[in-house]
């Protein structure tokens, strides 16, 4: 019902996808004519035990990518597309109903859904916190994202994993890249923004939280490096040198290139043309890889995230599905460039 490119066993073969220490490696299929369209249907076809049910599940939870961007169930599969999901990840995943890029006795690394809050809250119905204390009683997050953005999530198993993880974001060995979609051309091709922000006590989400101020505010370190670019639109890869509240979204604001789809900094014009041109609604924010010392071992892991269909949209889907990988921001070493002060 497909054709790998060389197949010992004439239904399914793995294609494993290189990563770093530790990161579980990738099962990869390609659709023929003759699979089936659907993608649950196509899915409960190649990996063997798995129910019509769980495979449908799988895919609504985000644990399966076609062609490097996260896909649902009904996806309609074209012939040559290449489906991936993570064997070693799919109990977790079922378990968590989230997305899960690595699993073991110690932590766990996460993909979030954009929309989804990282914690709970007086006005939050559901969150990260609460889905993994129901599912790993004694887990925690070792970090957050904002709730508008999508992707990767370092959670630590129990009270020593946490402690172990805590020190290591406090002593910045755990590194985190992401993807940013910005409003316009960005000129330079790698700047360093470094303005220090101040949080204001501000309830409207759409006014910003937090501001530049070279008086009060705390210092703030932002590495860009500009992927591609358009007239009206510019994938980065965004590094963090601190780790203040929406540090990203306010320094890409700041000087002049916030995110599209953001409406506490962005562009109210800009915004609504993304919305009805790609059905861009959060800001375009993906924390695409990740790297950390293990808590156990010492040992680095890096895990990479798949896509979201909204951040492919804005671009050519096949510059998109390159970036779709360990290797592709993990060996990014920001240099100065410009600096922004």
């Amino acid at each position: 019902m497909r054709v790998p490119d060389e197949a010992p066993h004439p239904q399914r073969t793995r294609d494993h996808v290189t990563a770093r220490a530790g990161a579980p490696p990738s099962s990869v299929a390609t659709a023929t004519a003759s699979a089936p369209a659907r993608l649950d249907a196509f899915l409960h076809e190649v990996v063997p035990g798995l129910s019509r049910r769980d495979a449908r599940r799988l895919c609504a939870t985000g644990g399966v990518a076609v062609d490097g961007v996260r896909a649902l169930p009904q996806t309609r599969l074209a012939p040559g597309a290449r489906v991936a999901w993570r064997p070693d990840c799919i109990e977790a995943t079922l378990r968590l109903g989230l997305s899960v890029a690595l699993v073991d006795d110690d932590v766990l690394v996460l993909e979030k859904p954009a929309h989804l809050a990282a914690h709970g809250g007086p006005l939050v119905d559901d969150s990260v916190a609460a889905r993994l204390a129901q599912a790993f009683p004694g887990a925690g997050l070792a970090h957050r994202l904002d709730r508008g953005a999508s992707g990767l999530l370092l959670v630590g198993l129990h009270a020593g994993a946490l402690r172990a993880l805590a020190a290591a974001m406090e002593s910045d060995a755990i590194e985190r890249t992401y993807l940013a979609v910005a409003r316009g051309s960005v000129a330079a091709d790698e700047q360093t923004i470094h303005l220090p922000l101040r949080t204001l006590d501000e309830p409207r989400g759409d006014r910003p939280k937090v501001v530049v101020d070279h008086a009060a505010g705390q210092p703030a370190r932002t590495h860009v490096r500009v992927l591609a670019r358009r007239a009206d639109a510019t994938l980065c890869a965004v590094r963090l040198a601190t780790g203040r509240t929406h540090q990203i979204r306010a320094h890409l604001a700041a000087v002049g290139h916030p995110l599209l789809g953001d409406p506490r900094y962005g562009d109210a014009a800009a915004n609504t043309r993304a919305r009805q041109t790609w059905g861009v609604d959060r800001p375009l924010l993906h924390a695409a890889s990740l790297a950390f010392p293990h808590p156990a071992t010492g040992q680095r892991v890096a895990v990479a995230a798949w896509l979201e269909a909204d951040v492919v949209r804005v671009l050519p889907r096949a510059l998109a599905a390159s970036l779709a990988g360990a290797d592709a921001l993990g060996s990014w070493a920001p240099r100065a460039g410009v600096v922004q002060r």
